[in-house]
């Protein structure tokens, strides 16, 4: 029975899912979450996946789900007797309506053990759990993208590095900060001494740091206070120097 499922606006521009999957790929996948139970599970039954969901389109089903599989998008597994596919993370996109929950599901849930491999030079799917090494076959591994569904694929987030005093000080000329060794000298010695954390959270750009102290510069510095005016002669009108007189504080 197929249900109603989300879609999120990201999953057009998924440029992964894009260039590994035609467009008639890309609307069976959608249309693999609307037969899948809310697990993400469903049986691997590929003439019935085709008239369900690709009626009047000319195409190779197993192509296609192959192709999800090589992208990372699904996985083939079983438990020893019938094929499935999981969906990856399809529980963190997708919110199944109680009820269904609640009246189960006879698909296996999957796991690792389970996983089959996918032979992708012939498109056959291995069934067996020998857990051939995917290298030494000229197979993929297909899921090791740990890809989320209808969400662009993550990039891999760099390790930040605190910078040297040098590259804060290079990159505050570049700004044309107007004391770039005492600015980066006190930039510095505030980020290390807190753990280099901007609020409670690690600091994930130093340089986008350095430009808010820049920005902010004018928060750290009293402003210097005005000069003393000296009364003089020439700057008192006749009223004022003669009640300077009187009070004795004419110069």
């Amino acid at each position: 029975m197929a249900r109603s499922r989300n879609i999120k606006p990201a999953f057009f521009s998924n440029d992964e899912l894009a260039e590994s999957n035609c467009a008639l790929g890309r609307l069976f996948f959608i249309g693999l979450w609307t037969v899948a139970d809310h697990n993400g599970n469903l049986e691997w039954r590929p003439k019935r996946l085709k008239a369900q969901l690709l009626p009047y389109d000319d195409c190779d089903i197993k192509k296609l789900a192959i192709n999800l599989d090589k992208s990372g998008f699904i996985r083939y597994y079983s438990d020893g007797d019938i094929l499935y596919i999981n969906i990856a993370k399809f529980s963190d996109h997708q919110n199944p309506h109680k009820n269904e929950k609640l009246k189960g599901t006879t698909f296996p849930i999957y796991s690792e053990e389970g996983r089959q491999l996918v032979d992708l030079n012939t498109l056959m799917i291995n069934l067996d759990k020998s857990r051939l090494n995917q290298e030494s076959s000229q197979s993929d591994p297909a899921d090791s993208l740990n890809l989320i569904p209808d969400s662009p694929i993550p990039k891999k987030r760099e390790r930040f590095a605190p910078p040297s005093l040098d590259d804060v000080f290079n990159y505050m000329v570049e700004q044309s900060v107007r004391d770039p060794a005492g600015e980066s000298d006190r930039f510095v010695n505030y980020y290390e001494s807190n753990g280099w954390k901007v609020g409670r959270n690690p600091m994930k750009s130093w340089q986008a740091a350095v430009r808010n102290w820049i920005t902010n510069i004018k928060d750290f510095k009293k402003p210097d206070p005005p000069p003393s005016k000296t009364k003089t002669i020439e700057n008192l009108t006749n009223t004022d120097w003669a009640n300077e007189i009187i009070e004795g504080n004419a110069q």
